[in-house]
């Protein structure tokens, strides 16, 4: 399988292709992925689309500090 295509843009994502994400999303919602830098005007891959939207974008996201009862979870879990 060959590199990434010509002329997508790489590196750090600007606050104006996040917006645009979001707003793509927000209007097509997600999947489809393929379609998304075609819909949101973005000259990015289809897996750096999604990885933004999942990673860091999702307004579902939990970010900061755990609780104990996740931590006590995850201990649990990685025993198995």
């Amino acid at each position: 399988m060959e590199g990434s295509p010509k002329g997508l843009r790489k590196g750090a994502w600007t606050a104006e292709e996040d917006s645009l994400l979001r707003r793509c999303i927000g209007i097509f919602g997600e999947g489809k992925w393929h379609q998304v830098p075609l819909r949101a005007g973005l000259n990015r891959c289809r897996k750096s689309c999604r990885l933004r939207w999942l990673n860091y974008l999702k307004p579902t996201i939990k970010r900061g500090k755990l609780s104990s009862d996740e931590v006590d979870l995850l201990l649990r879990l990685h025993k198995f």
